[in-house]
């Protein structure tokens, strides 16, 4: 059985100091937190436009984004379910 995920909107700093801003995809009832610490050496992480692979590795600071951060980040962040952001605690 296939469960829906859902995009979490979050701000990935890597070890170079680059900053990503988009968003990691979790089940319901997951936290990002869980994806981050699960076994897969690469995370899907969605942009705008595209998804790229980010080597966990590579990871310093992982931010999830404010609702206010969201709202102004609207044009750069990819398409997401304001409804599952708004009724959970992600």
């Amino acid at each position: 059985m296939k469960y829906p995920k859902y995009c979490i909107p979050v701000k990935a700093t890597l070890d170079n100091g680059s900053q990503h801003f988009g968003g990691v995809y979790v089940r319901q009832s997951q936290r990002v937190l869980d994806v981050l610490c699960d076994e897969r050496p690469f995370i899907p992480f969605k942009l705008r436009d595209s998804t790229i692979l980010l080597n966990k590795s590579k990871l310093v600071q992982v931010d999830l984004l404010e609702m206010d951060e969201i709202s102004d980040m609207a044009d750069i962040l990819p398409e997401l379910n304001f409804d599952y952001l708004a009724a959970n605690t992600w």
